[in-house]
């Protein structure tokens, strides 16, 4: 039986030669290894060094259990307690085992293993702090690859070391932990490719094929994406594009627009179709909104889509539909990314073009408003360059949005907004000008069939108004219908004029359903009102900037028909208050203000002057 003692002589003979147990031995210093660590790091990367440093290791430990093993030892305790005697006497590190636990199986063969402990005073630690200083990650590779290599061959199955602590990157001392593969359950799969004999040139073969393989996919790629161009360039719609990229890549796919409405779609067959529509709509309902590419289960199907961008904002979707299981490149990302690409391009020219149609058809409306064409006859002449009957009756509608804006430059993006929606919303509509003119939203509307009345008509689109700008109120004037094109600026007028009779609540005015206060505004008779104002309002209209209290007590009293209770509540004031002010009003007036016929002589006369904003209620 061998013992430990006296089993591992070191001889020198006279040739300068050392053995240790009949195998020659060199000595180095650990600054020269530091050298060669540090060479090994600058020319080969810090990875692969540690890569060769654990192999190399792996073979020293390996080797020393050969030895170990041709000797006779008791148990394999002994045998396992060689390795670190070995590593201590080649002056690597002192070993202090602190746990080591071993499960045989039946036929007493080894199932698993389990090691811990510390090195002390590693040389690894100690020279790369002197070379590098702090280090963020362990750095004792070789005596991790040590003692990997030797339990592994004395085991006869993988036992793969793991540095738990450094002493280069702060800590006391080095501890380390030793386990079978099957024990680390995956927690070390991230170092075993260093423990692989991957060769440089294995390496740059792998790279080589990978850069084949992304060359190739570039190639394809870009081929699609030229192809794609060349129907934009050709002025072909969104089908066609669809179209070529189902071609190409035999991949359904769908292009939709922020809502996730269909805009063109290749390659679905007609259940499939209504399968990617049903989900399509589910995306929406669910305030799904996708700003870079991803991955979605669709139920049925796996979807790939990514954003068409324009401007900063989202304007529609392309999407792969993929069978479940399918496996979805990198080349389908790429391949999705430029398609968007063109579509967004494709999209900016619709709008580009769109927007200059309507910029020109806004012009038109305002020339005809402010009679600067020669003839019924020029006008009717161009209404046919934009496709448009102008011989049909229409109306003229005047819309406004409140304006409580403190920022011109928000004031101006939002009035952008507003108009790109007016005009989005009438896309479909060849029978509407849209212009703004002095401030407001001005629309030469045509009924269609299926409109129904020109109030429910600017009713709907007041409500899409209000879903998509919530933060804003508007209100709208609509003219009485006119039979000829030389009518609209009268028809202009009377919008106008019902847009001032209009409020923020009450949103939409008729001007056939004006009061004779609004005759009034539309006749245009200032002086007379003013007239009329002085001599039944008296101080109160003279004054009106420190009665303004008053003003609009006495504006709610008379709209309410003299009701206290409704006029109590919506000026928030007692009865006693209210009574009181009344009673002043009274006295200010020199009449009774609940006598009808007085009422309504001062209700007409203050709705003139808060239309013509000569006084305000609010």
């Amino acid at each position: 039986m061998a013992s430990s003692q006296n089993l591992y002589d070191i001889i020198t003979d006279d040739d300068g030669k050392i053995y240790l147990d009949d195998e020659r031995m060199i000595l180095t210093s650990t600054s020269v290894f530091g050298t060669l660590r540090k060479d090994l790091m600058d020319n080969i990367s810090v990875d692969r060094t540690k890569g060769f440093l654990i192999r190399y290791g792996w073979n020293l430990g390996k080797n020393d259990a050969q030895k170990v093993l041709s000797k006779d030892f008791s148990s394999l305790e002994e045998v396992l307690k060689q390795g670190p005697i070995l590593h201590a006497m080649k002056g690597y590190t002192k070993v202090k085992r602190s746990d080591l636990q071993i499960r045989f199986s039946l036929d007493g063969a080894i199932e698993t293993i389990h090691v811990e402990g510390i090195w002390s005073d590693s040389y690894e630690a100690e020279e790369y702090l002197r070379q590098f200083g702090n280090s963020e990650s362990s750095v004792c590779h070789t005596l991790v690859g040590y003692a990997s290599g030797y339990y592994s061959e004395i085991c006869q199955q993988p036992v793969l070391f793991k540095e738990a602590s450094c002493k280069a990157s702060g800590s006391n001392d080095c501890y380390y932990i030793g386990k079978t593969l099957l024990e680390w359950e995956g927690e070390i799969d991230d170092e075993l490719k260093y423990f692989e004999n991957t060769t440089i040139v294995k390496e740059l073969e792998d790279t080589y094929e990978k850069l084949l393989e992304e060359r190739n996919n570039l190639a394809k790629t870009f081929a699609i994406h030229k192809r794609i161009t060349d129907e934009l360039v050709n002025e072909n719609d969104l089908q066609s594009i669809a179209d070529v990229i189902f071609q190409e890549t035999q991949l359904p796919l769908v292009i939709e627009d922020s809502k996730f409405h269909m805009l063109a779609n290749s390659g679905l067959t007609l259940s499939f179709y209504n399968e990617v529509y049903e989900n399509s709509a589910s995306l929406f309902r669910e305030s799904h909104y996708f700003f870079d590419t991803k991955e979605i289960d669709g139920g049925s199907f796996n979807r790939l889509i990514t954003p068409i961008k324009l401007k900063k904002k989202c304007v529609g979707y392309c999407s792969f539909i993929f069978n479940k299981g399918f496996d979805i490149s990198q080349v389908d990302h790429m391949i999705l990314e430029r398609a968007a690409s063109v579509c967004s391009l494709y999209m900016l020219n619709e709008k580009s073009a769109f927007e200059a149609t309507e910029r020109m058809k806004g012009n038109f409306l305002e020339q005809i408003i402010n009679e600067n064409l020669m003839s019924e006859n020029e006008i009717l002449n161009r209404g046919t360059y934009i496709n448009m009957d102008l011989r049909k009756p229409y109306y003229i509608v005047a819309l406004k949005y409140n304006n409580h804006f403190t920022d011109s430059q928000n004031e101006l993006l939002f009035h952008e907004q507003v108009t790109e929606y007016i005009m989005q919303y009438f896309k479909q509509r060849s029978n509407t000008l849209i212009g703004q003119y002095a401030g407001t939203f001005i629309l030469l509307i045509q009924l269609e069939a299926g409109d129904g009345e020109i109030k429910k008509l600017c009713h709907n689109l007041m409500k899409h108004l209000n879903r998509n700008f919530k933060e804003h109120t508007f209100k709208i004037g609509v003219s009485t219908l006119a039979e000829q094109i030389h009518q609209a600026p009268d028809r202009y007028k009377e919008s106008r004029t019902a847009l001032q009779m209009t409020d923020f609540v009450d949103n939409v005015t008729l001007f056939d359903d004006l009061s004779m206060a609004g005759m009034l505004i539309h006749s245009k008779h200032k002086g007379a009102v003013e007239q009329k104002a002085r001599q039944l309002l008296g101080p109160l209209y003279e004054q009106r900037e420190e009665n303004a209290e008053l003003i609009r007590t006495l504006y709610v009293f008379l709209t309410h028909g003299g009701n206290l209770e409704k006029s109590k509540k919506d000026l928030s004031i007692s009865m006693s208050g209210l009574r009181y002010r009344i009673k002043r009003l009274e006295e200010m007036l020199g009449q009774k203000v609940r006598d009808p016929s007085n009422g309504y002589q001062l209700l007409l006369t203050l709705q003139v002057l808060v239309a013509q904003r000569e006084l305000t209620v609010e």
